[in-house]
């Protein structure tokens, strides 16, 4: 399964939380990831913030190369009009917005994420969520 990953979605299979069995088990299920670039960003504030150990560092550079990392495609004013619809916080605007770019070039893949609000936007635009277990 092609599946776009939030980041609520990739900090769970570098570090113990609530999540993290429902993401192993979908990343298992998972053909090619994608995410968009700034998922680096948030990934490594989490590590840095929970004073991740060696191992979990070396963790995230091993997964990070099994994605595709995407840039913002359309320019911030076509993001902030996509908001002014989606209303979420800016960096989960990001995420949904460049899934939803990506969806249109590649209608199988589905968006993975715990955040609810993004999980209500994503509907509101049409895009499939991923599931650990089922499509």
């Amino acid at each position: 399964m092609e599946v776009f990953y939030d980041t609520s979605v990739i900090v769970p299979l570098l570090l113990e939380e609530d999540g993290s069995a429902e993401a192993v088990k979908l990343w298992e299920r998972t053909t090619s990831a994608w995410a968009w670039e700034w998922a680096q960003v948030e990934c490594e504030a989490a590590l840095g913030r929970r004073k991740a150990g060696p191992a979990a560092w070396a963790d995230w550079r091993a997964l990070a190369r099994h994605f595709r990392f995407l840039e913002l495609s359309g320019g911030l004013a076509a993001l902030c009009e996509c908001n002014r619809f989606l209303g979420l916080r800016a960096a989960d605007a990001g995420h949904v917005f460049v899934a939803d770019r990506l969806v249109r070039v590649r209608p199988d893949c589905r968006l993975a994420t715990f955040d609810e609000e993004m999980r209500a936007a994503a509907g509101s635009l049409g895009l499939r969520l991923a599931e650990a277990d089922g499509f």
